[in-house]
């Protein structure tokens, strides 16, 4: 029997330019909860700003960071509420700003037989809404729920980086084609035989470019 043919793709920036955080925000805004951003944003000012202008150097933990706080807004919530908001932001963040020449490769390997992974750093009640209007399976962040509540926190780490890679190397079969737009994303796209740069930022499209990877910027 042949190995079975696994193709993985990102979400945020590469199936979607959506930015999670935004949507988040925007549902808490739509439903009558935009005081709980308003808060947090004004709480973390002087991180915003310092970033800003350059005196945060990291993005990527200014950003992980960003996201892990605007997760705690929606401490309490039930799971049912949450797959509410879940749906909220799959929807009109991500699926509305779905790139669709991504997408469209997507339904390609779908067709040829391909076991098609949406992996992602997102948090899973959302990445199972956006995966399901594909048909696909999705693994992403854990959200912890305690008592029959989220807590706003996660459970282990956000899936990037390491951690998305571990969980491809478990899965039976070869990676034959990985999506991504990011430097986190670089460890993902060196397991797939096929390696392929969404949109991507500076140091991956280098990198992309000195190991002659495919960018796909339509």
């Amino acid at each position: 029997m042949a190995e079975q043919e696994i193709v993985a793709f990102d979400l945020e920036g590469t199936l979607s330019a959506g930015v999670a955080w935004e949507g988040m925000r925007d549902y808490l805004v739509a439903h009558g909860e935009g005081d709980k951003f308003r808060r947090f944003f004004r709480q973390n000012l002087l991180r915003v700003l310092a970033f800003r202008v350059g005196i945060i150097k990291d993005e990527r933990a200014f950003k992980e960071r960003w996201i892990l706080g605007v997760m705690r807004l929606f401490a309490g919530y039930t799971p049912e509420r949450f797959a509410e908001v879940s749906a909220w932001v799959a929807n009109k963040t991500f699926w509305a700003n779905r790139r669709i020449a991504v997408v469209e490769e997507l339904l390609a390997h779908q067709e040829n037989g391909r076991r098609v992974i949406i992996v992602s750093g997102m948090f899973e009640p959302i990445l199972q809404q956006f995966a399901a209007k594909l048909q696909v399976e999705s693994i992403g962040t854990l959200v912890e729920v305690v008592n029959g509540r989220l807590t706003g926190e996660i459970i282990g780490q956000l899936n990037v980086g390491p951690p998305k890679v571990a969980k491809l190397q478990k899965l039976p079969g070869k990676l034959v084609a990985a999506y991504g737009d990011t430097l986190r994303d670089i460890p993902m796209l060196e397991l797939a035989e096929t390696a392929v740069a969404v949109h991507p930022d500076d140091v991956l499209r280098e990198t992309a470019v000195q190991r002659g990877w495919r960018i796909l910027t339509n």
